[in-house]
């Protein structure tokens, strides 16, 4: 360390956001907007260090140049998959919100279906953490439910609301098992996938013991199909929603139903 630095410790390195990340406040107001949003500014930051790095003659990466970009490429997945979940879990907490507005909706039938999955109860401790706060019960209930990392387990969650349709994909479901197991090995096995872990997904049986690289474009790529899987899954469960409306719904709530299931992206090309 050099002479005069302030020695800090680690929590006094967090400093004021410049007012462009994507907070709660925003999933809370439109989950998938929110969440793509993300990915745009995930996949904007790697082309800016993709154009910016040093380069060969040849026009290739040199080769510390190459090991910095793959190390922060692997980095991205953890945090996208971080806002993932986040936007699951809001999307999830604001249809249980608007719920009241759905005709004949049963409650008792609603955790009746949410108890075949898990068990559900709100921990006191994160109830107490709230205090002081508004807290809406959809967040509460998100926060309790294990399992957002696995796709199959999420349908049932947003089917216990009775809707006939699956909110992701069987094609979906396969690849997001992909991206959860890859982000299990970042975060949790030292950015290799262990034999164990591969033998779980099919897609990656031939990939034990191998370190998590990815290609340049992973990132764009993850944030271009993000983009037509979000928007889907978000506007199947809008339909099924809507078909159940009660009349006359009051304009408030018509106007936070219409953002809660918005879907608007800077790159508007790749929702179609």
């Amino acid at each position: 360390m050099g002479v005069g630095r302030h020695k800090k410790e680690f929590h006094e390195y967090l400093v004021e956001s410049n007012g462009r990340h994507v907070v709660h406040e925003d999933y809370s107001r439109s989950p998938a907007s929110a969440f793509l949003r993300y990915t745009i500014e995930a996949k904007d930051a790697v082309s800016y260090c993709q154009k910016h790095f040093p380069k060969n003659a040849d026009g290739a990466y040199r080769k510390d140049a190459m090991d910095s970009l793959q190390y922060i490429i692997s980095a991205f997945l953890p945090a996208i998959m971080g806002h993932f979940e986040t936007f699951e879990r809001y999307l999830f907490a604001g249809v249980f919100e608007h719920s009241r507005l759905l005709h004949g909706f049963d409650v008792e039938k609603f955790f009746s279906r949410l108890k075949k999955e898990c068990n559900v109860s709100i921990d006191a401790v994160r109830l107490g953490a709230y205090r002081g706060f508004r807290a809406p019960v959809g967040i509460l209930l998100a926060d309790n439910l294990p399992g957002w990392h696995d796709p199959e387990r999420v349908n049932s969650y947003f089917s216990a609301f009775g809707f006939k349709r699956q909110f992701f994909s069987n094609d979906d479901c396969a690849r997001l098992r992909v991206l959860w197991q890859l982000r299990h090995s970042i975060v949790h096995t030292g950015g290799s996938i262990t034999i164990p872990d591969a033998q779980k997904v099919d897609e990656l049986k031939a990939y034990g013991g191998k370190p998590v690289v990815f290609d340049a474009q992973f990132v764009f790529e993850v944030s271009r199909r993000m983009h037509p899987l979000v928007k889907t899954a978000t506007k199947g469960i809008e339909d099924c929603f809507r078909i159940g409306l009660i009349d006359n719904v009051p304009k408030q709530d018509q106007e936070s139903l219409a953002k809660l299931f918005e879907v608007k992206s800077s790159a508007p090309a790749w929702l179609r």
